[in-house]
């Protein structure tokens, strides 16, 4: 074992003393009691030193006990280490501050539990949002304040991974929880009462508003067919124009009394077993029929295990290939395709068509985004049929993934992750 250089020191001292003593006893003929003398005076020394060490640690100061020897070194080291706590803790004592004051300044009510689910921490935002008190509702448990049968599932459930929408004393609320730390929560939560009611009223106003005009466009079309069989030459032209017109226009309000409906449906609760391989040849056959031999169609189906809304995937799939058969050029190849990983299926839509740019997929399923216009209404294309795709796939928890290349052709990817039977 090495001794340091502080504690040679010190038993060089010992040594020291103790030859003095002895030699003093020699001298005066009282050699033991001399050296049992010094022995005292030494441990007496020892305890003088801890004792002002005790007080020193019970009031820290900036000025330490002087001493010498070994214990000059310790108290000179105790000294630095208390003005690096020091410094360590106005450092601290700052980011704490600061982080208080951001969290104060935040819009968002923000929760600190713990394991338990015991409130820990809460800023100004959550008073306004839930009613806490801060002297009265730290230390409780939040679903003892919190009593909505929706929160309180989502909480013991301890599935954090989706956000949770639910109404609480009049207001719609959507929350967030991340875990971190040792066992600890921290919820996020904000008022989304006046957005809900906004995207209320749209989704009335766009459901009406296709209902209406259903009515005028049905009797247009009417006449318009009586017109067309009892027409000259000269006014045929236009007459077929407007009824080109007069049927998107049907096709339109169809898809967006249909959008309204999905936009209207909450997420399902009862999924059925899906005859995937039976849904996908049904849809894949209505292609063959609508493409007319004009694209090489082509299927590499396996059995895949989806659960849902039969009637709404088969709307994704027949969109998805009817897109693709709109935008790619005759004698060009699709390819309807499954698969399957451990995560779960997928359905395939690939083609070899005119392809997308990068700076349009974000917006694909937008309603009425087109990346051609022109092109789109050339091609009876009414901007909804991916919008409603997406609508559906979140309806099951599903994605849609695009990959695309101008001039390369197009992949419609749909991810339907694996459930639990």
């Amino acid at each position: 074992m090495t001794l340091s250089a502080t504690l040679q020191r010190e038993l060089v001292f010992l040594v020291a003393w103790m030859l003095f003593m002895l030699t003093i006893g020699a001298v005066l003929g009282v050699a033991l009691p001399a050296l049992f003398a010094a022995l005292v005076l030494y441990i007496l020394w020892h305890l003088h030193n801890l004792n002002r060490l005790v007080q020193w640690l019970n009031k820290p100061s900036k000025n330490t006990p002087e001493a010498i020897g070994i214990w000059d070194e310790a108290f000179f080291k105790l000294h630095n280490q208390h003005l690096r706590q020091r410094k360590s803790r106005k450092k601290l004592t700052k980011v704490l501050k600061r982080f208080q004051r951001s969290t104060k300044a935040m819009p968002f009510a923000t929760v600190v539990l713990d394991s338990n689910n015991v409130i820990e921490w809460f800023n100004p935002a959550s008073k306004a949002l839930f009613s806490f008190r801060s002297r009265l509702d730290i230390g409780q448990r939040i679903d003892n304040l919190i009593r909505q049968p929706e929160f309180i599932k989502y909480l013991s459930k301890k599935d954090f991974t989706k956000s949770l929408e639910f109404d609480n004393q009049q207001k719609k609320i959507s929350l967030n929880i991340t875990e971190y730390g040792n066992g600890q929560y921290l919820l996020s939560a904000s008022d989304i009462t006046q957005r809900t009611k906004l995207d209320e009223m749209r989704r009335n106003f766009i459901s009406n508003a296709s209902h209406e005009l259903r009515t005028p466009i049905t009797v247009m079309s009417g006449y318009i067919e009586m017109l067309q069989k009892n027409i000259n030459e000269s006014n045929r032209f236009p007459v077929e124009k407007i009824s080109q017109q007069t049927i998107r226009m049907e096709k339109i309000i169809s898809e967006l009394i249909e959008l309204a409906k999905l936009e209207a449906t909450v997420s399902i609760d009862k999924y059925e077993n899906l005859d995937m391989t039976r849904l996908l040849t049904e849809v894949f056959n209505e292609a063959i029929a609508l493409d007319q031999n004009k694209h090489t169609l082509l299927s590499d189906i396996e059995d895949i295990k989806i659960t849902g809304v039969y009637e709404e995937i088969r709307i994704v799939i027949s969109n998805l290939l009817t897109n693709a058969i709109r935008y790619t050029p005759e004698g060009g190849e699709i390819i309807l395709s499954t698969s399957k990983d451990d995560d779960g299926y997928y359905i395939h839509v690939k083609d070899n068509g005119i392809g997308i740019g990068y700076e349009h997929i974000a917006r694909l399923t937008e309603r009425f985004y087109r990346v051609d216009e022109g092109r789109s209404r050339e091609k009876g294309g009414t901007g909804l049929g991916l919008a409603i795709v997406k609508q559906i796939l979140d309806h099951h928890d599903a994605i849609l993934t695009i990959n695309s290349q101008p001039g390369k052709g197009s992949q419609f990817t749909c991810f339907f992750p694996a459930r639990d039977n």
